[in-house]
């Protein structure tokens, strides 16, 4: 991708050409020496280099991938983590993720998945000598270059003879892909635990699905620690293999010099897919994609929760407390490789709501009179997971999976122009934007695929699917909706324009006003001025503190902004400016519930 305004143009003494990918910690640039050798250089967003504990640990990780050194791994060539922006330079290595290879072409079979767990084996033998566990091995930290593998990313890595930067109680990792371990005791992290990650990776290799896959990374936590992987699809020797790596007790796991061995025994030739039994679903080719998210979210929700889209952290994600069956522990997950589709069933029956009493009725040609939420009141953003409203809270947004809460003005929020990272399989492909080489275009920082809204015919297929889930938030009690990813066109200019997003949002917000629903716009200041033909009657803002935006979006929906900010200084400042007028609340930046570990909920 092409650099943007705004970015880095060189760093260290390396030219940088184009974007290579991004997250909420940093970006990834393709970089080139004076002497024209390609490096792919991570330079940190400047908000991070100010926090201590994260450059701790970007230090921590160049430390250890400068340990590393191997065939199957990308060597740092070099770094600076004590600069004004901390950066490190890497090996550029061609190549798309395992993640996105399985979801563009399918799951891996024969001498491909061969090659593929013999290079990791010798990829973790060389990070394991160096005496650095990785913690993190999933298929987005793969790259498959032409001649194997290469496992990258040492975020979150550690020296085993080093106390881990994790503090108690919580965890770095991406659940599906993590060791019943690294969430019982994550100080005691060995080499075994990357084992149990690459048998979780081999198993998404070979089939395009998790052997632990729960609806909220709680229950996937839960099933790692306690339940038997899914190796449905998994054939021999492939699957006695991905047992004995996922096997609960570290010391039950193959160490990696019999791990060789063992992926030796696997065939260099395809097997053919065992035909399902009468009645069984067929899993599509690619089964559900990962990534990084997180980080989605490794997307952390109580589902992945759908955060704004600045400055966010990739690697870790909303940290949660699990308590089930009596097991309490946390996850920090990254905002990617978990997740669950707005097409979820939903928790609980449709719970009777207040009506809010919003003022006024609703825009749009055509809709049912419509209650707008009242203004300068205090609200609450629960988007990453319900529970019960604090004090004085008259308007809250929750996720479209949750139950509205009784006597509130009820927001219902849910993904509306990009497919949920678990559910790009749920449409057509067809549906899925692409550029111009034919591969899908994603929010990397998601691991999201972008919906192709570019036809009219296509908004129209879209918008049918959204809407059902509209329908849902009105059986639910829900008051209003919050169709989020409204700005997706600003993130990818070259293939989308405003003009598509807006008269997309226009079928969206004509059937909420027909079921009596209001409709808000969801951060896109440049947008604003035309929320009235489009048919948005109030705005859900975040960060418009940090970013000096609260007056635009005020003047633009008549002081009726609902605002949530994810710093100190955020929050400062649009209460300065504004906290007599608008509905203000600071939440932390994975939107936790209440009782769970990191959460933060503070208003003017």
């Amino acid at each position: 991708m092409p650099l943007r305004p705004g970015d880095v143009e060189s760093i260290g003494g390396y030219t940088l050409t184009d974007r290579l990918g991004s997250g909420g910690m940093g970006i990834v640039y393709l970089g080139r020496s004076a002497s024209g050798r390609q490096v792919a250089v991570k330079v940190v967003h400047p908000p991070y280099a100010q926090d201590d504990e994260f450059r701790t640990r970007f230090r921590q990780e160049v430390a250890a991938a400068r340990q590393v050194s191997g065939a199957f791994t990308a060597p740092v060539v070099d770094a600076d983590p004590d600069a004004e922006q901390p950066w490190m330079a890497t090996l550029y290595v061609p190549g798309r993720t395992l993640s996105e290879v399985v979801a563009e072409d399918g799951p891996l079979g024969g001498r491909a998945l061969r090659t593929l767990a013999l290079g990791l084996v010798e990829a973790l033998r060389d990070i394991h000598r160096a005496g650095v566990v990785h913690r993190d091995l999933k298929p987005s930290n793969v790259l498959m270059a032409e001649d194997g593998p290469r496992v990258i990313d040492f975020g979150v890595s550690h020296a085993v003879d080093n106390e881990a930067l994790t503090v108690t109680g919580r965890l770095i990792g991406t659940p599906p892909f993590m060791s019943p371990e690294q969430f019982a005791s994550p100080r005691e992290v060995t080499a075994a635990s990357d084992v149990f990650s690459l048998g979780s990776v081999l198993v998404y290799a070979a089939t395009g699905t998790r052997p632990f896959d729960g609806s909220s990374p709680y229950l996937t936590g839960y099933q790692v620690m306690y339940e038997a992987p899914a190796l449905d699809g998994v054939a021999e020797p492939l699957r006695s293999i991905t047992e004995r790596c996922l096997a609960k007790d570290p010391a039950e796991r193959p160490d990696l010099a019999e791990l060789h061995s063992l992926v030796l025994t696997l065939p260099e030739a395809p097997e053919p897919p065992d035909s399902p039994e009468p009645g069984e679903p067929v899993e599509s080719a690619a089964g559900s994609p990962a990534s990084d998210a997180p980080d989605a979210p490794d997307a952390p929700d109580g589902r992945p929760a759908r955060q704004g889209r600045r400055g966010r952290r990739l690697l870790i994600g909303v940290g949660a407390v699990l308590v089930v069956a009596g097991l309490s522990f946390m996850v920090l997950t990254a905002t990617g490789e978990t997740g669950q589709s707005p097409s979820g069933s939903g928790a609980g029956a449709g719970a009777g709501a207040g009506t809010g009493a919003g003022a006024g009725t609703g825009s749009g040609s055509g809709s049912a009179a419509v209650s707008l939420p009242p203004k300068h009141v205090r609200w609450d953003y629960q988007i990453g997971g319900a529970y019960t409203l604090p004090a004085g809270v008259r308007v809250v947004s929750r996720s479209y999976e949750d139950p509205a809460a009784p006597g509130a003005y009820n927001i219902c929020n849910f993904n509306a122009l990009q497919a949920q990272e678990d559910a790009e399989d749920d449409w057509d492909s067809d549906l899925l934007l692409r550029d111009a080489a034919g591969k899908i275009v994603r929010d990397e920082d998601w691991n999201e695929a972008v919906l192709d809204i570019r036809t009219a015919a296509k908004r129209q297929r879209i918008a049918a699917r959204v809407n059902s889930w509209i329908d849902e938030c009105a059986a639910k009690g829900y008051q209003a909706v919050e169709p989020d990813n409204y700005d997706t066109f600003t993130r990818f200019p070259d293939q989308l324009t405003a003009d598509q997003a807006k008269a997309f949002m226009k079928l969206l917000s004509a059937h909420a006003h027909a079921k009596g629903l209001a409709v808000a716009q969801k951060n896109t200041l440049e947008l604003a001025p035309d929320r009235t033909s489009v048919g948005l009657d109030f705005a859900v803002v975040e960060e418009c503190g940090e970013w000096d935006e609260c007056g635009d979006f005020a003047k633009a929906f008549d002081n009726n902004v609902f605002v949530v900010e994810y710093t100190a200084k955020g929050l400062a400042n649009a209460c300065e400016g504004w906290g007599g007028e608008l509905s203000i609340v600071r939440r932390d930046q994975n939107v936790v519930p209440e009782g769970t570990s990191g959460y933060l909920d503070e208003t003017c």
